[in-house]
C-alpha cells in the first residue's frame, strides 16, 4: 500500500527528533520522495531518512574530531597560525614520502580559509568547520589522506 500524501504529526514529529531537521525540511523531504517514488511506503521513507541521519552523523564526528587536532591552543576555533603549522608539517610528511606537490603550504591554508571562514573573521569556528565538512565532503576526503593523519598522528 502507498504511503499518503502528507506524514502525520507523529511522524514528523519523532524524526525531527532523531535528524536534527526542522519539521519543514522533514515535510520537504517527504515531498520529495512522494514525487519520486510515488508508491513508495511511510516505512521506506522513515528508512531512508535514518540512513541519512547516520551518515551525517558519522561525518559530523569525523568533522569534530578534525577540529579538535587542528585547535592545537584549545580556544574553540581555528586560526591561520594553526592551519599553517599543520599543513607545513603535511608537506613535510609528503616530501619524505616522496609526494610532488604543486601549491604551497600558504597557498592551501588560503584555500582553507576561503572554504571554511563563512564570517570572513579570520578565525574558522567550529560550527563553521563542521558545517565545511558537511557541505564539501572533498574537505574531509582530503583530510584523512595519509599525508595528513600520518602528521596528525591518527
Amino acid at each position: 500500500m502507498a504511503a499518503p500524501l502528507e506524514l502525520d504529526a507523529q511522524s514528523v514529529a519523532f524524526l525531527v527528533e532523531a535528524s536534527r531537521l526542522s519539521g519543514q525540511e522533514i515535510r520537504q523531504l517527504y515531498a520529495e520522495f512522494k514525487a519520486a517514488q510515488p508508491t513508495g511506503r511511510t516505512s521506506d521513507f522513515l528508512n531512508m531518512v535514518a540512513q541519512r541521519h547516520s551518515s551525517l552523523e558519522t561525518v559530523r564526528k569525523k568533522a569534530q574530531q578534525f577540529f579538535e587536532l587542528f585547535d592545537s591552543n584549545k580556544d574553540r576555533s581555528i586560526s591561520r597560525e594553526e592551519v599553517l603549522a599543520i599543513m607545513h608539517a603535511v608537506f613535510q610528511t609528503a616530501r619524505d614520502r616522496g609526494v610532488q606537490l604543486t601549491k604551497t603550504p600558504e597557498e592551501v591554508c588560503e584555500e582553507f580559509f576561503q572554504r571554511l571562514d563563512t564570517d570572513k573573521n579570520c578565525e574558522i569556528s567550529h560550527e563553521e568547520f563542521v558545517d565545511g565538512c558537511l557541505l564539501q565532503p572533498d574537505l574531509l576526503r582530503i583530510l584523512q589522506t595519509p599525508e595528513v593523519m600520518n602528521t596528525l598522528g591518527r
